[in-house]
């Protein structure tokens, strides 16, 4: 049983397209910090959180709670934390926060979107379809 060649140019060229697409989606934005005397700023913070589908509101009080510090996202979309962190310890929290609010659990998807049900979030993964709950 032979295959047809242009067959294989075609599927040769549908995996050269779609390849570079699903690497994009699985990437993971890094963080953007700037530190000035007694406070320090996440610049891409509202990006950050639009391409990980979360809620800004709930990604800054994630951030202002793990490091028990005030802060607020300001109108351009950073994150200011009104205390002089690391770059480290802001990527810790970070990896948490992805860990707890954005990685399926079933698949390690992190195409996920949170509902909230009553008083408790639920992910979702839109690649398995799993539904997880998460602590508020």
């Amino acid at each position: 049983m032979s295959v047809d060649p242009t067959y294989l140019k075609l599927l040769e060229r549908a995996y050269k397209i779609v390849t570079p697409k699903v690497e994009r989606r699985r990437e993971i934005p890094k963080l953007s910090v700037e530190i000035e005397p007694r406070r320090t700023m996440i610049r891409n913070f509202k990006d950050i959180a639009d391409r990980l589908n979360r809620d800004v509101t709930h990604m800054a009080r994630f951030f202002i709670k793990e490091l028990a510090v005030p802060g607020n996202v300001d109108s351009n979309g950073s994150l200011v934390i009104y205390a002089e962190r690391t770059p480290r310890t802001l990527e810790a929290v970070y990896d948490r926060y992805i860990k707890l609010y954005v990685t399926c659990p079933v698949c390690g998807s992190i195409d996920t979107y949170l509902v909230k049900e009553d008083r408790i979030y639920v992910l979702v993964c839109t690649a398995c379809g799993a539904r997880t709950p998460r602590r508020a």
